[in-house]
């Protein structure tokens, strides 16, 4: 009887668990999708931070607006400024070390090339918008 008891009190924390589990997966990356669609020449001197591999410009768009890296001559990535963690806040790149995004506020860190969090408090990917780059123009869309 003893182990029956301790069979169920089991199966009804397990299930508690994965309800809170569950629950708190489901507040983060809750971001409002936002309309993203504009192109860019990121060779012209008005975006002279995009000129150079390991550049990046911050753009108005998306929900807390967009961030866009050169990651090699002729590829980019776009990635939405709202923090999976806590959408209010906006990203950063770490003015030390280009190749992390960070939130100040929170604390998450993400590698630039992919949005693939270092450092929590947040748990997953950072929002990436498409781009597509014909060698002159630059199109960041959703």
């Amino acid at each position: 009887m003893k182990n029956i008891i301790k069979k169920q009190t089991s199966k009804i924390i397990l299930f508690i668990a994965g309800l809170f589990i569950l629950a708190s997966c489901g507040k983060e990356n809750k971001i409002p999708m936002g309309y993203v669609n504009f192109t860019i020449e990121p060779n012209s001197s008005m975006y002279s931070n995009l000129n150079n591999v390991g550049g990046y410009e911050y753009f108005i768009g998306g929900y807390k607006g967009v961030l866009v890296f050169r990651t090699g001559i002729n590829d980019f990535v776009a990635f939405e400024r709202a923090c999976p963690f806590d959408h209010e806040v906006a990203v950063e790149v770490n003015k030390n070390n280009s190749n992390i995004i960070e939130f100040p506020q929170c604390g998450s860190q993400y590698i630039y090339i992919y949005g693939d969090i270092i450092k929590g408090p947040a748990t997953t990917p950072l929002r990436q918008y498409n781009t597509s780059y014909n060698g002159t123009y630059l199109h960041i869309f959703n």
